[in-house]
């Protein structure tokens, strides 16, 4: 039997392109030499502080700090690097032993320990519980008999919100605690990528305190991660969390405090940041100029390559969007080097791929010409779709944050002109986006964006394209995919595993579910106060976020 230890930076790995650009870290002032300060940091709004509840970037920014996990990602490279794991073995990728490290725990006293594992996986997996990070829990045996089908539509009491019928199994028959500190997971297929997905917030512990009272949990979180909050966080106004002064763990912090404040849509950090009130924002295009062009800001600007994808998203559950050569022609008609311009040249990159060239196994170029701007070729492909419903508005959905707006009013433009198709922009709050999109009642296509859980081109793939997955919100089905993908699960090996992935990304671009605009560029500014700033490439939301445990504050 062959033993796989946990060392993900093999053959192909080794070529992956992630760099976090700071300054030297020899550099650094680090004032009185004692560390501390506090931090100010702008965020978006939050869905949960619980891990598997959030599946969205801004929860799992704070959840990262909070939480200790499994294990946790290299900034430069994306390796992931053992943290509350001290080992984690197979000899066959289908059965899992995870060694814990010893004496490590939650912010209340209670153990990190194989049950606290194990308590977390089975709430996010349990399916009446409606978790949105629930399909991270399919690889493990005992998900199909968690999970039935939920019940009709009509009979749910929150439109937006699936119910289920009463299930009985409420534990993963895969989880199985060896002892105190030995976890034994058995999934229902090989697969060589399951260690790289341990560090992501599905697979944080829990405190049986926080399962105890889930509200307070959400207010308070009892994390094992170097902060802790001593008050409750507030969704509308932010909150602060200060250093564990108890912390055992491999990743602790240089600040005293990080003091999150909360930036609703339609509101940004820049002009906070630049009376000093925030200590790393990225600007949105209207203050983008000015800040390239502020000789001092350029001393304290961070640019690298990002990994946050922009797409739009086809609904193949309507009709219209049915023939691929329409998604084609779409495709073909935006104009994504004028599209950019929206935002400010050096702030995304054209993209022709699902997969980014800064993850591991991107980089194909696989959707070739129908993501070159091509008037000719996508009015034959429209030709070829037997054209537009005459008089129907192409309808693009988008959640008004940000330079959403401006970006798909660019996207639509560049559709409209090319295909003579009249477009509408159909605007929604954040949270009502992201419920009828998960719903799939839109009647367009719709902003996709995705960044990624863990290095591996798998996770731009599976999530949101993968038979079942419920970000799938296109309502792609391809039973060719879904073998392929299947098969690559299966391989003996990570570089085996990486190519197969990118065969199945070519059927991927066969049936074109998605037209990929681009990839962004971090451009992030930090101020006079702190420095080692640090934007992690794979814990980011769009466009990357500081590392809270590197950032050093030097008044």
């Amino acid at each position: 039997m062959r033993r796989t230890r946990y060392a993900v930076a093999t053959g192909a790995a080794a070529a992956l392109a992630l760099t976090a650009c700071a300054g030297d870290e020899s550099d650094v002032d680090s004032g009185d030499g004692d560390g501390g300060g506090t931090v100010n940091m702008q965020i978006g709004e939050v869905r949960s502080l619980i891990p598997g509840g959030s599946g969205e970037s801004e929860g799992f920014r704070i959840m990262k700090n909070v939480y200790d996990g499994l294990v946790y990602y290299d900034a430069e490279t994306g390796e992931p690097d053992n943290l509350v794991a001290e080992e984690i073995t197979s000899e066959d990728n289908q059965t899992w032993t995870i060694r814990i490290q010893e004496g490590l725990e939650f912010h209340n006293g209670e153990p990190v320990d194989a049950e606290a594992f194990v308590r977390g996986w089975n709430r996010v997996a349990y399916g009446p519980n409606a978790l949105p990070l629930n399909y991270f829990m399919a690889s493990i045996e005992g998900y199909d008999e968690m999970n039935p089908d939920p019940l009709p539509e009509e009979e749910w009491s929150d439109p937006d919100t699936p119910e289920f019928p009463d299930v009985d199994t409420t534990e993963l028959s895969g989880l199985t605690v060896v002892d105190d500190l030995t976890l034994e997971v058995e999934l229902s297929a090989p697969f060589i990528g399951f260690p790289t997905m341990l560090g992501y917030e599905a697979f944080f512990p829990v405190a049986q305190e926080c399962l105890d009272d889930t509200d307070a949990c959400e207010e308070q979180p009892i994390g094992n991660g170097p902060f802790m909050f001593e008050e409750p966080y507030n969704i509308q106004s932010g909150g602060t969390a200060v250093a564990w002064d108890d912390y055992q763990g491999d990743k602790p912090a240089n600040i005293d405090a990080v003091d999150w404040t909360v930036y609703l849509e339609g509101s940004d950090c820049w002009s906070d940041f630049m009376t000093g009130s925030i200590d790393v924002c990225r600007p949105t295009a209207a203050d983008y100029e000015q800040a390239q062009n502020d000789p001092e800001l350029a001393e304290r600007h961070i640019q690298q390559d990002g990994t946050s994808i922009l797409m739009l998203a086809y609904t193949l559950y309507d009709p219209k969007f049915e023939d691929v050569n329409l998604r084609r022609a779409l495709s073909a008609a935006i104009d994504r080097e004028g599209v950019i311009t929206v935002i400010g040249e050096d702030r995304a990159n054209p993209l022709d791929t699902w997969v980014p060239e800064s993850i591991l196994g991107g980089g194909q170029g696989a959707c070739g010409e129908y993501c070159e701007y091509n008037p000719d070729l996508a009015n034959d492909l429209l030709d070829e779709a037997g054209g537009w419903p005459e008089d129907e508005p192409l309808r693009i959905w988008v959640n008004d944050a940000a330079d959403n707006l401006d970006v798909f009013r660019a996207v639509g433009d560049s559709i409209s002109q090319t295909l003579d198709i009249e477009y509408e922009i159909v605007p929604m709050e954040w949270t009502d986006f992201l419920a009828e999109r998960e719903a799939q009642s839109l009647d367009g296509p719709f902003r996709s964006g995705w960044g990624p859980d863990y290095n591996l081109n798998e996770n731009y793939l599976d999530p949101i394209y993968g038979g079942g997955a419920r970000v799938n919100h296109q309502g792609y089905e391809s039973e060719e995919y879904q073998a392929k993908m299947d098969e690559a699960a299966a391989a003996d090996t990570l570089d085996e595993a990486v190519g197969l992935y990118q065969e199945a990304e070519q059927i991927l671009a066969e049936d074109m579910p998605s037209a990929p605009i681009w990839v962004d560029q971090v451009n992030y500014y930090y101020s006079e106060r702190v420095d080692n700033v640090i934007v992690h490439p794979i814990y980011s939301g769009p466009g990357g976020d500081a590392e809270l445990r590197d950032i050093e504050v030097v008044e």
